[in-house]
Order: C-alpha cells, then structure tokens, then sequence
C-alpha cells in the first residue's frame, strides 16, 4: 500500500480519541484501591472500637482529610503524567499543599501547650506501628496504580511512580486512620508525613523500571 493511500484509509476510519479515559480509569482504580485496602485493615489489624465516635473528632477527620487531601493531588499528577504532550511537572507543588497545612496545623498546636508535652503529642503510644503499617497497607492500591500505569504512555517514570507511590501512601493513610489510636495533630504531621513519604521515596526508586514501553 502506498504512503498517500494509508494516509487516507487512516483519516477516513479515524475516531475521536477517548482523553478522558485514562483520567477515568484512575478515579475509579483509586476508588477500588481505597475499598479494598479498608478491608485489608478491617480484616487484619481491625478498627479502634470507639471508631463511631471518633469520626466525629478533628483528629481523626484531620487524618481522613490529610490522606485524601495527598491522595487527590497525587492522582492528579498521575493520570496527567500517563498522557505524553502535558506537562504534570508544573502541577508537583500542589503535592506540598496538604503537608504543609498540617505541619503548620500541628505548630499552631504545639505552641498551645507546654513544651513538656511536645513529646508525647508527637510520638503518642503507637508511631512505630504507623510508620510501618502505613507503607505494608500501601502496597495494595501501589500495585493497583502500576498496573493501570502500563496501560497508559509513561514519558517520566520517576515522576509517575513517585506521583503513584504518594497515592498510594495517602489511601492508606486514610485506611490506616479506621485503627489508629493516636489522635494529636503533631503525631499525624509526623508520622503519617514520613510514612507517605518512604512509599513516594521506594516507589520513585524501584517501579520506574516497570514502567517503559
């Protein structure tokens, strides 16, 4: 077949292409990946037993809030960083937002008391438990996100996987908040912070190598 006659059979068959399939695809990857890992917790560590009305209390709804608030932006970056031609490099300071406003959160906190309870605010009872079960529980929505990842166009895998692996850290921040029994406003801009940050920190090393096509 000669160059002008492909030409032409491709312009007559061709179909608007679906753009915003991808940007569904992770929503909906996301949403999936947030149930299951719920239900990862539920059925392993379980949740706090006064989780009904602990909902209803600011540390708790800082946790939930916290997570979606990495998660969303993170996903943001994404599924933007899965289609070639954008540039979702110019979107990565909107990742800082949600951890600055809680760092500034748990200042604002901690120049309320005395400085004799810092500690304890800070570390509260359980922080080893929150900085290993919260990259353990990311690891569920992490594979989900890599597998979609494949099924897009990469250009940047180091910002695709560090943008997954923050996701990732931010569903499980908000699954791991159904058990943890540490509610100061310090404790979460600590550890939760660094928690989320070792699953951007290995995903942005180890998964960009799974991502080239």
């Amino acid at each position: 077949m000669k160059t002008d006659e492909l030409i032409s059979l491709m312009a007559t068959s061709h179909q608007p292409v679906d753009t915003g399939r991808l940007r569904r695809a992770t929503w909906l990857a996301a949403a999936l990946a947030l149930a299951l890992t719920m239900a990862v917790v539920i059925g392993t560590i379980g949740v706090r037993p006064d989780l009904a009305g602990a909902l209803t209390t600011m540390p708790v709804l800082a946790k939930i809030a916290f997570g979606a608030g990495v998660a969303i932006t993170a996903l943001v970056l994404f599924q933007q960083s899965l289609r070639p031609g954008l540039q979702p490099r110019r979107l990565l300071p909107l990742a800082a937002i949600p951890i600055i406003l809680i760092a500034a959160f748990a200042l604002v906190t901690l120049a309320q008391v005395p400085a004799e309870q810092w500690s304890s605010l800070t570390f509260g009872r359980y922080w080893r438990n929150c900085l290993v079960n919260v990259p353990l529980y990311a690891l569920l929505p992490l594979l989900v996100l890599l597998l979609l990842a494949r099924r897009g166009a990469p250009v940047d895998g180091r910002l695709t996987a560090a943008s997954a692996g923050l996701a990732s850290g931010g569903l499980a921040a908000i699954a791991y908040a159904l058990h943890c029994p540490d509610d100061t406003i310090p404790f979460l801009a600590t550890w939760y912070t660094l928690a989320v940050a070792l699953v951007a920190g290995v995903s942005t090393l180890a998964l960009p190598r799974f991502l080239r096509w």
